[in-house]
């Protein structure tokens, strides 16, 4: 009977694992996302608890035959297909259970089993983190490692706070095991499935201080590169004394130099630079995705202002430090490219690159945790927020005046489809609030605050499109389904006034702005690009006042034209504007005639005065950290904030 309850697990496990990949894949959606069907879900549950019972009558050997079925190489399936979402209470006494077991170690007879209903029903942060992981056998270790590191589903409010709580404790306790020599002969496979598997992206998503999370990614990173030599460069980093009479040697790290939103906003703020006081690295690690294609403009655009182009593509990390610190940098930006986890890249910029090292990422302002970097780079904060964004950063504020630009992505274009009111079953009158942020930023903070915004807006629509290309697919849509229905309830919202589209592509997304009342940006992670489209478009955008660095994008796009009016300080304020604007029309009226008044000047549609803005913020920076002085032209002073 064991051998025949553990195939029929593998089976079970194998066919949650096929639902997965069709909800991530699947292209038969039409435009309007459907809610997950009710027979959908009622199988993926029933496979969950077949699964369950069946694992009952398997011994440990026949679990570990289990554990090498394709749901558990793939841990997000649980997650992708709802299952962690919606728990039932056999499924929450299962997790009780089960978090006993492992408490006591790989030792215990049923640590196998307790493993994989951990697999099945829970969020990371709720299993003990193993304290005898050399008890283990190897496979189920990666296994285990895997599903530490799988994105976290934030059901409801206060979830992010204890994830990262939660993941503090998790990355103080990985470099524990890159330092426990009782594991020296699993360093490598340690090591190893942290640099494939560990992602804390979703920290960028939370709305409470991450700084102990920052430093402990820096710890963790830290030993790994004490431990292995490799993971380090072999030389001491730039010279000690600069050549006298060079230009300023700026290294800039790009996904990607072919056509992708990365590089062509990278050429829009750094092809104004002075080239007779800078001479420009690129660093490229030939990223290739579905947003890519080769573009001999942009090549040629590029090489206008690029001294060279040097690709990390196939080096190993102390190779791309060696080919880094060869060139003597004066500057290093680390700019559109950042990780938050322990990939090749982050063990790059762990490393002293230069003389001064900036984080400038346009569209997460947020501080790495590695001593290395001197700055960050970020829009001039407001004075009320000055101090919590200080808190959160180890590195020097580098501020760049009015606003922190965003770039408007580029994506092969397919046939446009027709999107308006009539399709979206929207009445010709009805008004509509919009967001096209990727679905990891619709956590519950912020759905909560659309929900309520809805419930006081007679016959309002709240029209979402979180698949879009380059992000996440519909990885998600069940989830975020769950939270919708879960959100509207506890608001009495009837669920068909918010509308989920399936992926679009950015033509298609253009007449959202058209259909739009009111814009609803994002927090507490900003989504500054989108904002921007907004406001190109004349739709007022909703942003709310950030304590966190990471959400400052939004407010200054709408502050950067002067209408200080749309930035909310704090959720209940963002509620009440956004009710004001879909109810009031005189109101409304006016802030679109401000809107469209303010355009002409808006920075973030005037590419070159803000690229000069930013060569004179890096003017600063030379001048502070290298002694090189400022240029003594007034083109280049920077504008008024």
């Amino acid at each position: 009977m064991s051998h025949e309850a553990a195939s029929k697990c593998a089976t079970t496990a194998d066919g949650i694992a096929d639902i997965a990949s069709w909800f991530r894949n699947g292209q038969d959606w039409p435009l309007v996302a459907p809610a997950p069907r009710a027979d959908w879900l009622t199988l993926l549950r029933s496979a969950r608890e077949q699964l369950c019972a069946a694992l009952g009558q398997c011994t440990r050997d026949d679990v570990e035959t289990v554990l090498r079925a394709g749901l558990f190489h793939r841990p997000d399936a649980p997650s992708q297909t709802g299952l962690v979402f919606d728990r039932t209470a056999a499924a929450e006494k299962r997790i009780a259970s089960a978090r006993e077991i492992m408490a006591t170690g790989w030792t215990h007879p049923m640590a196998m089993h307790a493993f994989v209903i951990a697999v099945l029903d829970t969020q990371p942060w709720e299993m003990p983190i193993m304290r005898d992981l050399h008890g283990c056998p190897e496979h189920v270790m990666e296994r285990y490692f895997a599903w530490l590191f799988v994105r976290p589903v934030y059901r409801a409010m206060g979830d992010d706070a204890r994830y990262v709580e939660w993941l503090t404790q998790m990355l103080d306790w990985l470099r524990d095991q890159v330092r426990n020599r009782a594991l020296r002969s699993r360093l490598a496979t340690i090591v190893n499935v942290v640099i494939r598997h560990l992602d804390i992206g979703m920290v960028i998503y939370s709305d409470v201080s991450v700084r102990a999370v920052l430093d402990a990614r820096a710890r963790l990173i830290e030993a790994m590169t004490t431990e292995i030599e490799t993971l380090r460069g072999s030389g001491s980093g730039p010279a000690a004394v600069r050549p006298a009479g060079r230009r300023i040697r700026l290294g800039v790290l790009l996904r990607t130099i072919l056509r992708h939103p990365d590089p062509v906003a990278f050429c829009s703020q750094f092809e104004h630079f002075d080239q007779d006081r800078y001479e420009i690295i690129v660093y490229s690690q030939d990223l290739v995705d579905r947003q890519c294609e080769h573009d001999i403009t942009l090549y040629q655009r590029l090489f206008r202002f690029v001294s060279a182009v040097r690709t990390l593509n196939g080096l190993n990390v102390r190779e791309m430090i060696d080919r880094i610190h060869a060139d003597d940098l004066d500057v290093f930006v680390y700019s559109y490219a950042a990780t938050i986890g322990a990939s090749p890249t982050d063990l790059l910029v762990h490393s002293r690159l230069a003389r001064v090292q900036v984080l400038m990422n346009s569209y997460v302002p947020m501080s790495t945790g590695f001593s290395s970097f001197t700055h960050v780079a970020t829009v001039t904060p407001h004075p009320d927020a000055r101090a919590s964004l200080l808190s959160e950063c180890r590195e020097r504020l580098a501020e760049i005046p009015r606003v922190l630009l965003s770039y408007l992505p580029f994506v092969p274009q397919p046939p446009i489809r027709r999107i308006d009111r009539a399709a979206l079953r929207i009445p010709a009158n009805a008004t509509v609030l919009y967001n096209g942020g990727a679905v990891d930023k619709i956590v519950p903070v912020q759905l909560d605050a659309w929900i309520r915004a809805l419930a006081r807006i007679p016959g309002g629509y709240l029209v979402l499109a979180p698949f879009n290309p380059g992000w996440s697919g519909v990885k998600g849509a069940i989830n975020l389904a769950g939270l919708i229905e879960s959100m509207c309830r506890a608001h009495r919202v009837d669920p068909r006034r918010v509308v989920v589209l399936r992926e679009l592509s950015p033509r298609d997304t253009h007449q959202l702005y058209e259909m739009a009342t009111v814009y609803l940006g994002t927090f507490p992670h900003g989504s500054s690009t989108s904002v921007a489209l907004a406001m190109q478009a004349g739709v007022p955008a909703v942003t709310r006042r950030s304590p966190w660095l990471r959400g400052t994008g939004d407010a200054s796009i709408v502050q950067s034209i002067g209408l200080d009016e749309l930035v909310a300080a704090d959720a209940d304020a963002y509620v009440d504007l956004t009710v004001r604007l879909a109810t009031d029309a005189a109101y409304h009226t006016s802030v679109c005639a401000k809107i469209r008044d303010a355009l002409p000047q808006a920075p973030f549609l005037a590419s070159r005065e803000y690229g000069v803005a930013l060569q004179s913020l890096f003017d600063d920076l030379a001048e502070e950290g290298f002694g090189f002085p400022k240029p003594v032209s007034a083109g280049l002073e920077r504008p008024a904030a």
